[in-house]
Order: C-alpha cells, then sequence, then structure tokens
C-alpha cells in the first residue's frame, strides 16, 4: 500500500483510449491501453489571465477567466498495428475520442490516480532514424471539462463490492 511519501515515476504511468465520448465510468473494461507511452503526460488546468489598469494606483490588477484544459501531448514508441492506429484514424476521421491517463503511485500499479478527458486528436507526427525507436506523438484536444477523475486503491476496490 502506498504512503505519503511516494513519488511518481516515469514508467508509472497508463494511458487509454475510449470510442464512447458518453462513457463516464473509469473502470469500463472497454478502453483499450497505448502501448509503450514515451514520456510523462501533463495534465491540468488553465485560466485566461486579463490584466486591467488601475488608474488610482501604480499597480495593475489581474483577473482570471473561465477555466480550460490545454493541449495535451501524447509521445509514444510506435507500433503497428496496435491501439496507436486507432488514435491515428481518429485524427484523420477528427472524430471524438475519450483518453483516460492513470498516474501509478506503486510498482504493482494498485493505487494511483485517474483522469478522463473528451476530445480530439489534431495532431500527429511519426518519427525516428536509423539509431532510434520509430516514435509517433499526438496532440489531444480537450473538449471541455474532465469526464471523471478519481483516486484508487486496493482498499477503495474493496469498499466499493
Amino acid at each position: 500500500m502506498s504512503n505519503k511519501f511516494d513519488i511518481f515515476a516515469g514508467s508509472l504511468v497508463s494511458v487509454f483510449m475510449h470510442e464512447d465520448v458518453k462513457n463516464t465510468d473509469l473502470d469500463s473494461e472497454s478502453y483499450v491501453e497505448l502501448p509503450e507511452v514515451a514520456a510523462f503526460p501533463t495534465t491540468g488546468v488553465e485560466r485566461n489571465v486579463i490584466d486591467v489598469p488601475n488608474f488610482s494606483s501604480q499597480y495593475n490588477r489581474k483577473l482570471v477567466g473561465r477555466m480550460s484544459v490545454p493541449s495535451i501531448e501524447l509521445s509514444v514508441n510506435y507500433m503497428a498495428g496496435s491501439s496507436h492506429d486507432k488514435l491515428v484514424k481518429a485524427a484523420e476521421d477528427g472524430t471524438r475520442v475519450q483518453l483516460k491517463i492513470v498516474y501509478y503511485v506503486d510498482a504493482a500499479k494498485t493505487s494511483g490516480i485517474q483522469i478522463a478527458y473528451n476530445g480530439f486528436v489534431s495532431k500527429t507526427e511519426l518519427s525516428g532514424g536509423e539509431d532510434s525507436v520509430v516514435a509517433r506523438s499526438f496532440t489531444f484536444e480537450v473538449d471541455g471539462a474532465p469526464v471523471e477523475q478519481g483516486v484508487f486503491a486496493p482498499f477503495a476496490a474493496s469498499a466499493r463490492k
């Protein structure tokens, strides 16, 4: 079981794809894992910031606007014929898909944080060389708020049953 001093390791992340954007079940068996994630994907939120002149002070004020989720950059060691091709097809067709990112806090991958987003694959690039791995990068544009997010642990799974 993890404790409060666990830290994330780069290999302790998994990314899954779901073709049904109406899904809200993070435990759905319809998620397909995207193997060989090559870089730790970054997620979060951002707000637009407006600089407002304050004429009664020498300092301006700042106002924040609505939240949005920035683009998620996903890099994989490309495997032709795998689930990576489903993301390529989603990019080519312009269809919405759901990505679930799981950040594990233990090497057994039994506890961690998971979050799912709906959106579009707006860009994909293939790279590599004679002395480097064939890699494919994807830019995932999040459409709206996170679909669902939560913490999971062995004790939480047994408590739900």
